[in-house]
């Protein structure tokens, strides 16, 4: 089968922000439908604690829902697959450098969709975990077999998913969650949960695919600023890895870029209409600085705003509160000199690549193994929202 290049420019945003993800959000309304008198809050139970919704819980629409999303695409070619997840293994502390100082904050900038992590969060308390999360999600997929069909990758890819649709339906039902018409996003933090219908829907498709470009172009301009080295094809792979994972998450093909030329033009479209100064980015930016001083010798503090603000530029680092630059500015040139010549040859020497990738991974699994205390993270949702499920 045959894709259609992607034009960014002939995208129609402001309708898929009214767009989310029918298959799953009709199976989770099921669910609660069928639960709501003898067992509200099952499925969050579940989500939180196995990577696997256990099969006598899903009610036939989850099952349904399960199966039919599970079905790998006609034109997924394995090969470029295995080699996007080599990509990411060999320079897999690079790509959570990428995360940590231009995904993360670039999505915390879009002031619309940072709104549902507000409401889905304890901004300060939650940061780790989150993190924890997000680069368990990345190793997971990126592991070798795991986006075969049945993999391991495509279930952890679905449980995402219906957390998507879970919280989605959460927000619409909580009686504690106020709704308006028509609002800004707050400028400042406040006690009260409110959601707008003039932000679309939670988790909406544009939002959804403007999260997806945080994790591969985004990616690439942090390794070009970092001095990361890396060619063509390295992109090509990870880009079709990339648009795999988008296809179990339930992103339109209509809104996948092909090309890193395209993704780029559609992350410039939807950053200069998304990102903006918001109370929710702030804390949000706040809580994963100050994170970072959880790991770090005090000596080395001062360097994580100037380091956010390298990857960032100042535009978007002034829209999320980050302190300015400082004199540390100045070691980021001789760092990424440094980089070039750890990863020159990285591309092309299968062996240098091939033990890259086995070191870094099994010293990412340790760094994770030892932050959350030998746990696995667990996708947790907030007592006020999860109580929802019973009213």
């Amino acid at each position: 089968m045959s894709i259609e290049p992607l034009d960014p420019a002939s995208i129609d945003l402001d309708r898929w922000r009214e767009v989310a993800d029918p298959p799953a959000d009709a199976a989770v309304a099921e669910y609660f439908a069928a639960v709501e008198a003898s067992a509200p809050g099952q499925l969050f139970g579940h989500l939180v604690r196995h990577t696997r919704l256990p099969a006598e819980e899903q009610v036939p629409a989850v099952r349904t829902f399960l199966e039919t999303a599970a079905m790998p695409p006609d034109w997924v070619d394995e090969r470029a697959v295995a080699r996007g997840q080599e990509f990411f293994n060999r320079l897999v502390a690079h790509h959570f450098s990428a995360l940590y100082l231009s995904s993360l904050p670039n999505s915390y900038a879009a002031a619309k969709g940072v709104q549902v992590l507000r409401l889905t969060s304890r901004l300060q308390t939650d940061t780790e975990r989150r993190l924890n999360e997000t680069a368990q999600f990345m190793m997971d997929i990126a592991a070798p077999g795991a986006m075969d069909p049945g993999g391991a990758g495509v279930d952890r890819i679905l449980h995402v998913r219906l957390m998507h649709a879970a919280v989605r339906w959460l927000i619409a039902h909580d009686p504690s969650v106020e709704r308006v018409e028509s609002m800004p996003p707050p400028a400042e933090e406040g006690s009260t949960l409110v959601w707008s219908a003039s932000w679309g829907l939670p988790a909406n498709q544009e939002d959804l695919v403007g999260t997806w470009l945080t994790f591969t172009v985004a990616v690439y301009d942090a390794f070009d600023v970092s001095g990361v080295e890396y060619d063509s094809s390295d992109v090509d792979d990870h880009l079709h890895l990339w648009r795999l994972v988008g296809h179990y998450l339930g992103a339109s093909p209509e809104l996948v870029p092909l090309d890193r030329a395209a993704a780029s033009e559609l992350r410039d479209r939807i950053w200069h209409r998304q990102q903006a100064p918001s109370g929710a980015g702030r804390a949000m930016t706040a809580a994963l600085v100050a994170q970072s001083h959880q790991h770090m010798p005090r000596l080395a503090w001062p360097v994580m705003p100037t380091a956010f603000r390298h990857f960032l530029g100042d535009h978007v680092a002034d829209m999320i509160g980050l302190a300015p630059a400082n004199w540390t500015r100045h070691l980021f040139p001789v760092m990424s000199a440094l980089t070039r010549i750890l990863t020159r040859g990285k591309a092309t020497n299968r062996f240098h690549a091939r033990v890259s990738a086995f070191v870094g991974r099994h010293l990412m699994n340790g760094i994770l193994d030892e932050m959350r205390h030998g746990d696995r993270p667990a996708f947790a949702i907030p007592t006020h929202l999860a109580d929802a499920g019973g009213r």
